[in-house]
Formats: C-alpha cells, sequence, structure tokens
C-alpha cells in the first residue's frame, strides 16, 4: 500500500514538471528571424512583442507566426510604422491583453480588427496617430477594456454614443486633440465604471455639461488647455463623486457664485492660468468640507480672495503666485488659515507685511515669497509660524541687510533632514546698502550692523512663549499669597 502511495505520488510531481515544463515552453519567445522586423522579450506575465519602424505587410506577417502558438502577448507594441488602416482580423488567434498602436499614421481602424481579442484586451493606446472620429464600431466589442489612450489625434467631434460597449471603461485620454462639440449623448455606456476623462488641450469653448450629467462615478475630470471662457452654475451637474478637477490654463475670466456647488466631495480644484480677476464670495459654496487643494496662480488676482475662501474648512494648498497682489491684509487668513500647510505668493508684488499677516497660519510648514518687492520682513512678521514652518523661501526679493533678520539665520539652524539640506543650498541675499554689497542672510553681518545678536534657543514662540507665561502666573500667585 505504501508502495502505491510513493508510486503515485511520483506520477503527481511528473505531472506537474510536465506540466510546467509546456507552459515555460509556450512561453518561450519565438526566434528574431519568425518575426522579424518585430522582436520579443519573456515577460513575467507572458510576451513582450514589439514592432517598429516598419509596414503593414511585416506586421501581418509577424502576426501570422505567432498565431501558430498559444502565446499569452501581454504587450503588443506597434509604434513608429507605417499602417494607415488596421485591417480585419489582424489579431485573430491571439491573445493580447495591452495593446500600443502609438505613432503609426493610424487614420482607419476597420470594424472587425478587434473584434477577436475583445474578451481579454485590457487597455488599448492608439495614441499620436491621424484618426478623425472614435472608431465605434471597432471599440463596440472590446468588454474588458480598462483603459482607452487617444491622446494626441485628429479628433473634432466626439458622436452620440462613440464609446458604447465599453461598459468595463474606467480611463479614458482624449487630450491634444481638435475636439469643439461633444454631443448630448456621447458618453453613454460610460457611466457604470469611468473613473478618470482627460479632455484637456481641444478646443472646447464651454463645458459639455450634458454629456458629462451621466458619469456620476467619475473622480477626475481634466479640462484643462481649452478656451472656457465661461464656467456657471449647473455646469457640473450629475459629478457627485468628482475628487479632482482641471481648469487650468483656459481664458476664464472669473469664478462666479454656487459654480461649483454639486461638487461636495471635490478635494482638488485647479484654476491656475487664466484671465480671473474676480472671485465672487459665493464661489466655492458646495467646497466646505473636502476641498484641500486649490490652485489660482498665473491669474490676474489683485488681493487675496479672503471672503470666498473663508468657507473652506480643510484648505491645506492654497497656490496664489504670478498674480497682481501687492499686499496682504491683516486678516486675509482670517477664518480659514489654522489648516493651511503650503501658501505660495511668489512672482507677486508684495511690497510689505504687518506683524499679523500671518497670525492665523497655524499649520504652515511651506511659505514661497520668492520674486516679490519685500525690502523688509523682520521677526514680528515671521515669528506666529516660525514653529511649524520647514521651508520659506525668501528669494530675489530686494531685502535691506537689518538686525530684524536675524529669524532666518537661528531658523535655519533648528533645522532637520532633508528640509535642512534643501535650504542650505538657497542663495538668500540682503543688500548692505552703505557698502553696495550683498550678503547672504546665513551669514548676515551683524557686528557691522550693531546689532544685540539674540540668542537662537530663546523665543517668544511656541513652547518657550507658554512658559514664560507659567512663570509669570507663578509669580503673580506667589505675591497674591503674600499680601
Amino acid at each position: 500500500m505504501a508502495r502505491v502511495r510513493v508510486v503515485r505520488w511520483t506520477w503527481i510531481v511528473l505531472a506537474g514538471l510536465c506540466a510546467l515544463a509546456t507552459c515555460e515552453l509556450q512561453q518561450q519567445c519565438p526566434t528574431r528571424a519568425e518575426i522579424s522586423p518585430c522582436s520579443c522579450t519573456l515577460k513575467k506575465n507572458g510576451l513582450d512583442i514589439l514592432c517598429e519602424f516598419t509596414d503593414q505587410q511585416h506586421i501581418s506577417s509577424a502576426m501570422g507566426v505567432l498565431k501558430r502558438k498559444e502565446f499569452v502577448i501581454f504587450y503588443l507594441k506597434l509604434r513608429h510604422n507605417n499602417l494607415r488602416k488596421l485591417p480585419a482580423f489582424i489579431f485573430l488567434g491571439l491573445d493580447i491583453r495591452h495593446l500600443t498602436i502609438h505613432n503609426s499614421s493610424l487614420s482607419t481602424v476597420e470594424e472587425t480588427s478587434l473584434s477577436s481579442i475583445g474578451k481579454m484586451l485590457t487597455q488599448l493606446d492608439v495614441s499620436q496617430n491621424s484618426l478623425t472620429a472614435v472608431p465605434s464600431a471597432a471599440y463596440k466589442s472590446l468588454h474588458q477594456l480598462l483603459i482607452l489612450n487617444m491622446n494626441h489625434n485628429k479628433i473634432s467631434n466626439i458622436h452620440s454614443r462613440a464609446f458604447l460597449g465599453l461598459d468595463t471603461l474606467e480611463i479614458l485620454t482624449l487630450y491634444e486633440n481638435k475636439i469643439t462639440a461633444i454631443e448630448d449623448e456621447a458618453f453613454v455606456g460610460l457611466e457604470k465604471k469611468l473613473k478618470r476623462l482627460n479632455l484637456g488641450g481641444n478646443g472646447l469653448t464651454e463645458v459639455p455639461q450634458k454629456a458629462l450629467s451621466i458619469l456620476d462615478t467619475l473622480k477626475k475630470l481634466e479640462m484643462q488647455e481649452n478656451r472656457l471662457t465661461d464656467i456657471r452654475e449647473g455646469d457640473f451637474e450629475g459629478l457627485r463623486n468628482l475628487d479632482s478637477l482641471g481648469l487650468a490654463h483656459n481664458k476664464l475670466r472669473e469664478v462666479p457664485s454656487r459654480v461649483f456647488s454639486h461638487l461636495t466631495l471635490l478635494n482638488s480644484l485647479e484654476l491656475d492660468g487664466n484671465n480671473i480677476e474676480t472671485i465672487d464670495p459665493e464661489a466655492f459654496v458646495g467646497l466646505e468640507e473636502n476641498l484641500q487643494y486649490l490652485r489660482l496662480g498665473d491669474n490676474k488676482i489683485n488681493t487675496i480672495p479672503t471672503e470666498a475662501l473663508k468657507r473652506l474648512h480643510r484648505l491645506r494648498h492654497l497656490d496664489l503666485r504670478s498674480n497682481n497682489i501687492s499686499g496682504i491684509s491683516e486678516d486675509a487668513f482670517l477664518g480659514f488659515g489654522d489648516s493651511i500647510t503650503f501658501l505660495n505668493l511668489q512672482k507677486n508684488f508684495i511690497r510689505a507685511l504687518t506683524g499679523i499677516s500671518f497670525e492665523n497660519l497655524n499649520s504652515l510648514e511651506t511659505l514661497n515669497l520668492q520674486n516679490n518687492k519685500l525690502m523688509h520682513l523682520g521677526e514680528d512678521v515671521m515669528e506666529p509660524i516660525l514653529d511649524t514652518l520647514r521651508v520659506v523661501d525668501i528669494m530675489d526679493n530686494p531685502l535691506i541687510c537689518q538686525c530684524d533678520l536675524q529669524w532666518y539665520k537661528n531658523w535655519l539652524r533648528g533645522l532637520k533632514d532633508k528640509d535642512d539640506e534643501m535650504m542650505q543650498k538657497k542663495r538668500t541675499v540682503c543688500m548692505m546698502s552703505l557698502e553696495h554689497r550683498e550678503y547672504n542672510l546665513q551669514h548676515l553681518p551683524l557686528e557691522k550692523l550693531n546689532c544685540a545678536i539674540k540668542d537662537p534657543n530663546i523665543s517668544t514662540s511656541g513652547s518657550s512663549r507658554i512658559g514664560y507665561c507659567v512663570a509669570v502666573m507663578g509669580m503673580w500667585a506667589s505675591t497674591v499669597r503674600v499680601v
């Protein structure tokens, strides 16, 4: 009986080894001569086939060789070829998971060219070609497709039901086409799974509200680099799960009231690179509980839009670089600054800051004031944020060397690790007017300025300030007892 078990176990092991050997044999690359001018690399999940700088005839011949064996082609990359038309059934008999047809002058995709791989294909990249329309008939059988990349083509219109059949699609990118119109039912069929849609780099002049409204699973919408001049309340209705909205580099002049009111889960909003001058006090209604990242740089804003920002209780990252801001009022961050960790004000026209300009920024870690018009930046201005600050950029300001700049050197001395390394590399200087000479703030000539040198270990901020208060209260209490 024991001998029978041993024999049976031996057969099982041998059968397993044979199956493994067969599997490995199946996954061996064909020789270069067999599929030339294509090449093959063996990857963990299957073969990686690359065909470059060739034509349809040679590609079809290589596909014929691959069909004769049961390969799993994990990547098939057809790049820089002369492949104006994708013929019918060109992939018949192949198991392809990721297909790339890139920069190959592709303009026609026949209806049955992809049908045979529709049950296996999960990613399709047809970027940088000459497609003038979405080849809907060819796409309708791709029932397992997760990612579709159609960037850098010549599509001008997204017609109705263009993606019907792609009900598993999660990512659709149409960046850098020539899209000026999107029909109301363009995205019908994508409403079950689509999470990311990139319409950037096109010629849209308005938000295609009706087409977008059915995409209630969408997390990220990119519409940067279009020609949007206006956005209105209701434009984003239906996108109730949107987490990120990109509207950068359009032609917007204002942010009107309640325009984002339907986007209650929005975490990131990009409005940089427009012509925005006006932000309505109710512009960010609806974003109160979730918005953390707001980019308003490269616009024409004259002042920090405090009234609009007040309602953003969770705002962490505020970018206002390259605007027309000339000053910061004492209450600029009142009511919303407590959560901000990153503030970018570089390339503005800020000339002066008061002692309480940053008083409400209790969590600030990074402050960028580079390339402004600051001549003075005393410790009274910086003191409220020195305890939390890890990065400060005040380069390219016409700072005058004064005793009140001692804070920079003392603060720098307390930094550690990567923050310290990064800050040490910054060449932050001030001008000694009598000598007409620049000095690095790390080596401020305190003696020449007749400064009273402060001990960096003694501070009126943070815990030291608390300790001081406790000591004073203790003295007061003992005096009361003596009396």
